[in-house]
């Protein structure tokens, strides 16, 4: 409920785009796609197609029970990774006009040991699912679009990761036939910050200032079988679901505008856990909904096979379910202003941790050109877990909004009631892409150790909306990363 000094119909458009376009940097490095990484010696190389395999390990991520045909005894594997990614999104507000993020990072993605105990096969493991950073200052100079404003800069920081720990057991229960299980524990963190200053024309300015910040722990829980169905033959099955044990989240925001008289109203606060949402914004005191501090609860089903036509070549494919989710909640809000009270009635969704199911696809081949050095590639998909982003559906969006606002008050007295209809284009989810992806490794394996160099290349096109006010515009993806893996044999 935030009110600007300016009448200035095109000033107060600049200052709201620069705003969202703010929140939405604080969300970015978010993963829309549900396959973050890959991980361990081989499965880089064949695409992560790896669960009719898992014999080294990294299969305490893929699928537990191929531990137990691993032929060697302390076994060990520390894997790293250098990532560089691109985003942008083409026609922001005008043609040809591109907003673009990018990022580097480089970090160890896996290790994990393995260690044989009559038919079992037990393990430990660390897993650095995702590390996305993300660091920029941005500084825009009379922007065509809001004449009153001389200048905008933004910072921002942000750092998401997620992290797996635990052990992992595998019992041979025939020649052809073994279960597994691994019980990693979750930790997943996002952390951000954000400072905006805007001066105008007439030298008065306003500054922004958040802070987010939130914590997830929890289990993953990894069951899975494996059949040697022929010498030539490998079929393996995993299966894994999220469990959200605890969390935290602190959020606080302070603006401030040199125009505003000064006293009690002279600076905005916001401030909330998971816990308790209030803030105080031009004298309207308003309860907001508990802060999310979980993550999706989504499961996830790996269907594999491998064949092994002859002691140099194999070749394996993978199929990925990954389920949808959904979670509701009261995200009513009261603002009170003076003796005045308004009770909002919003959607109960929880958009922040809406999925979409998906279906997805990997298939790889490794070849042994001589007994020491292989060769592998392989492709896979990647497709996005939000819901597809339609320009059709953002003009209908606009339209409506332009008519008839984007929400219903009925007034009595002092007190109202406030019914405000959700909109696409607040949904925090905004960005859509299915992308496609390749690998290509080289590998030199001696009997004690093996060193392996994968090179994973992954695109994408889709759409996003990242302002709610404008209709959806296009949206391209692209990364490249190198697998870097180190391993020791017993």
């Amino acid at each position: 409920m935030k009110k600007y000094h300016h009448n200035n119909l095109f000033y107060t458009l600049g200052i709201y785009l620069a705003i969202v376009f703010s929140f939405f940097q604080l969300r970015a490095s978010e993963p829309y796609n549900n396959i973050t990484g890959f991980y361990g010696e081989r499965s880089p190389g064949l695409a992560g197609a790896f669960t009719a395999l898992s014999d080294d390990p990294s299969g305490a991520y893929y699928n537990p029970a191929g531990l137990a045909f691993s032929y060697r005894d302390g076994f060990s594997i520390s894997a790293s990774n250098f990532k560089n990614s691109e985003r942008k999104y083409i026609n922001i507000d005008t043609p040809g006009q591109v907003y673009q993020q990018s990022q580097q990072s480089f970090d160890p993605n896996f290790v994990g040991i393995l260690k044989s105990v009559d038919n079992w096969k037990f393990g430990f493991s660390i897993v650095n699912a995702y590390t996305l950073n993300y660091d920029r200052t941005d500084q825009v100079n009379l922007p065509l679009i809001s004449p009153t404003i001389n200048q905008t800069r933004n910072t921002i920081k942000e750092n998401s990761t997620q992290m797996l720990i635990g052990p992992s057991g595998s019992y041979l229960i025939t020649n052809k036939l073994s279960f597994g299980f691994t019980l990693y524990y979750l930790q997943d963190v996002k952390n951000s910050s954000k400072s905006q200053f805007q001066q105008f024309s007439n030298s008065s300015y306003v500054m922004r200032s958040i802070i987010d910040n939130r914590m997830t722990t929890g289990l993953l829980p990894i069951l899975g079988f494996q059949y040697q169905a022929t010498e030539k033959l490998s079929l393996g099955l995993s299966m894994r679901r999220i469990l959200v044990t605890g969390g935290n989240r602190l959020y606080n925001e302070v603006y401030t505008d040199s125009l505003r008289a000064s006293g009690a109203n002279a600076v905005d606060f916001i401030e909330g856990t998971n816990n308790q949402f209030n803030s105080v914004e031009s004298g309207v005191i308003t309860n907001k909904p508990k802060l999310n501090s979980s993550i999706p609860e989504t499961s996830e089903v790996r269907l594999g096979a491998a064949i092994f036509p002859n002691s140099k070549f194999l070749a394996s494919f993978d199929m990925i379910y990954t389920t949808g989710f959904k979670s509701f909640k009261n995200q009513d809000e009261i603002q009170v202003f003076g003796n005045r009270t308004n009770y909002i009635v919003n959607d109960k969704e929880n958009r922040e941790l809406t999925r979409v199911s998906t279906l997805n696809f990997a298939t790889g081949v490794e070849y042994y050109l001589v007994d020491t050095f292989a060769i592998s590639g392989g492709i896979f998909t990647n497709n996005a877990n939000t819901k597809p982003i339609s320009w059709t559906e953002s003009a209908i969006d606009l339209g409506l909004q332009n008519s008839f606002s984007n929400q219903i008050q009925l007034s009595n007295g002092n007190n109202s009631i406030t019914y405000r209809n959700p909109r696409s284009g607040t949904n925090p989810r905004n960005e859509h892409s299915n992308n496609r992806g390749i690998s290509l490794g080289v590998s030199w394996v001696t009997a004690k150790s093996s060193i392996s160099l994968t090179y994973i290349r992954e695109i994408g096109r889709g759409n996003s909306r990242i302002d709610p006010n404008s209709l959806s515009q296009a949206f391209e993806y692209k990364s490249e990363t190198i697998y870097i893996m180190i391993s020791s044999r017993n």
